[in-house]
This record gives C-alpha cells, sequence and structure tokens, in this order.
C-alpha cells in the first residue's frame, strides 16, 4: 500500500509538471534558450577542477573509511575502497533515501572482498555518520546565522512577520530538541551502543573529524568553481545553504537520488536571493552534473566491472527468499 501511495504521488507530481510545462511553454522557451546561451559560454578551465575536486572528496571519503576500519583490526588501502564508495553512491542515486541501497551494498561488498562481519561494517559506517553530524551541524548554525530575515505574511490584520537569523536558531534548536524528547528511548539506546564501542573507535576520531570537513569545504570549493565556470557571483553564505540544501533535501524519500526535488529546491533558494532564472537553471544544472551524473557514471562502471552488481542481486534474491 505504501509503494502505490508513492507512485500515485509521483505520477500526480509527473503530471502537474507536463500540465505547467504545456501551460507555460511560451514563457519557457525565452528562458531555455538564456541557458543554453549560459553554457555555451562556460569556462572549461573550472569545470575540470571542480570534477577534479569531487573526485578527491570521494577518496577521502574512502580514507575515511580506511581510518575507522584500522582501528578494528582490518588494514586495508583507500584505494581499494574508492570503487565500493562510487558503487555506493550510484545505489543511492537510483533509489529513494527511505529505500536507500549504498549502505547496504558498501556492508555486504565489504564482507564479501574483505571478509569484514556485517556488524562490523555496520559500526564503522555508523560511526562515520555521528561524527559527520558535527560538522554539519556547525554549517547549518551558520546558515542559519547569516540567512537574510523572512517576512512572513500571516493574516490581514497584522501587515507582517519577520523571522531573523537568531529566531531561526532558536526554532531550530526547539525543533531539535522536541525531536530527540520524543525518541528519547531510541537515543538512550544509540548512546549505550556508542559507549560500548567508544573505545574501538575512539582513537580514529580526529582523524574522521577532519577529513569530514575536509569533504565539507571542497564540496564548498566544487559549488564555488562551478559559480565561476558561469561567471555566476556568489557570496560564500550562499554557496554554503546550497550545499547545505542539497543534503538536506537529498534526504527526503521522494525520488531516486533527490531527482526533481534537489533541482526545485537549490533553484527556488537561488532565485530567492537575486539570481535569475537562467543563471540559476544553469549552476544548478552544472552543479547536478558533476555531483549526480558523473557519480553516476563512474558508479556504473566500478559496480560493473568489480562485479558489485552481481553482489546486489543476490541481496536481493535473498530478501525475497527470507519474505
Amino acid at each position: 500500500m505504501g509503494t502505490l501511495v508513492k507512485t500515485i504521488a509521483v505520477l500526480l507530481l509527473l503530471t502537474a509538471g507536463v500540465l505547467l510545462v504545456h501551460t507555460y511553454w511560451i514563457d519557457i522557451i525565452p528562458i531555455l534558450e538564456e541557458i543554453l546561451r549560459t553554457f555555451r559560454e562556460t569556462r572549461i578551465r573550472y569545470v575540470i577542477p571542480a570534477v577534479l575536486v569531487y573526485l578527491l572528496s570521494v577518496y577521502i571519503f574512502a580514507v575515511r573509511w580506511q581510518k575507522v576500519l584500522f582501528c578494528i583490526g582490518y588494514n586495508l588501502k583507500a584505494r581499494c575502497l574508492v570503487p565500493i564508495y562510487f558503487g555506493a553512491i550510484f545505489m543511492n542515486n537510483i533509489t529513494p533515501a527511505n529505500l536507500t541501497g549504498g549502505e547496504p551494498l558498501r556492508i555486504l561488498w565489504a564482507k564479501k572482498l574483505f571478509g569484514i562481519s556485517y556488524t562490523n561494517a555496520f559500526k564503522t559506517i555508523l560511526f562515520e555518520r555521528l561524527v559527520e553530524a558535527i560538522p554539519i551541524a556547525f554549517l547549518l548554525i551558520y546558515v542559519l546565522y547569516s540567512f537574510p530575515s523572512l517576512e512572513i505574511r500571516f493574516l490581514p490584520l497584522i501587515n507582517s512577520l519577520t523571522l531573523k537569523s537568531t529566531h531561526l536558531l532558536i526554532l531550530a534548536f526547539l525543533t531539535a530538541g522536541m525531536a530527540i524528547w520524543f525518541l528519547r528511548a531510541k537515543f538512550a539506546a544509540l548512546l549505550r551502543n556508542l559507549q560500548k564501542n567508544w573505545k574501538q573507535f575512539e582513537k580514529s576520531f580526529t582523524y574522521v573529524l577532519l577529513l569530514s570537513s575536509s569533504v565539507w569545504t571542497l564540496d564548498i570549493i566544487r559549488l564555488k568553481l562551478v559559480a565561476l565556470a558561469l561567471n555566476i557571483s556568489l557570496p560564500l553564505n550562499l554557496i554554503v545553504t546550497v550545499s547545505i540544501l542539497s543534503f538536506l533535501l537529498g534526504l527526503l524519500p521522494l525520488t531516486p537520488g533527490g531527482i526533481g526535488i534537489i533541482e526545485g529546491g537549490l533553484i527556488s533558494l537561488l532565485l530567492y536571493s537575486g539570481l535569475p532564472f537562467a543563471s540559476a537553471g544553469s549552476f544548478v544544472f552544472l552543479e547536478r552534473l558533476i555531483s549526480y551524473g558523473v557519480s553516476s557514471v563512474i558508479g556504473f562502471l566500478c559496480l560493473f566491472y568489480y562485479g558489485g552488481f552481481k553482489i546486489w542481486e543476490k541481496y536481493k534474491k535473498e530478501k525475497l527468499t527470507d519474505k
């Protein structure tokens, strides 16, 4: 039933999109022409470094996992983990967030190639995610603090209500506090597991934190290079906001890899910031071409060449057999 509801929702969204395009086609054509004109003027000398920066960030992800695995007795080379990471990215790109296959594939692939138990692989991935939450939290605070004030109209009697950055910060902390309170039982169990396994991973904490922070720094650099390639001037706070918003929208379990959701959200943000539609659309398209397109192609090749597809198919068959 859940799958049926999601399918109907996606079909309704696609229908609405087709109707909107058909209705406003006359207005869309000039915008598309302007976007194509912008792409023809793209400076390749910035696009190539942007792609290389993205590839470097994936390699750093592999180094980070290597450091965590070393703590539990697995002495592996980072380059051996790179294909697994690209394969996981490809699976994440073709499945919605709630059905994501990237992390299960990493666990299965690590078991197949290096004999890493499912439990140990899961613990290392969980530790990575928890440490990565630290730089994400700091970036979120920076975004909320630097975001311009919002004027929201509720009632005709109230002209406008202005939400400043401090209000947004307080609202974010209250929301996080309420979520922790309602899920306190799960958080308590998670904390107990963390305390139990902390001694295993504490040696790698500093490395993982620094590597996670460097990946987010590279993401911001990549977005800046994309803007330079299109000759678009974007301030640092807006680039950081784009980076964080892209991550958050990708977590929504609506479409595979956040297709449509991420693009729509980022274009809306850039339009709100005063960027013309052609510039916003060009920026988002080029960024997604690198972060989604390049990663999907490389991930597919890694899965095909290193046998990742066979591992995944076997896993799916076992799940169906268990059911």
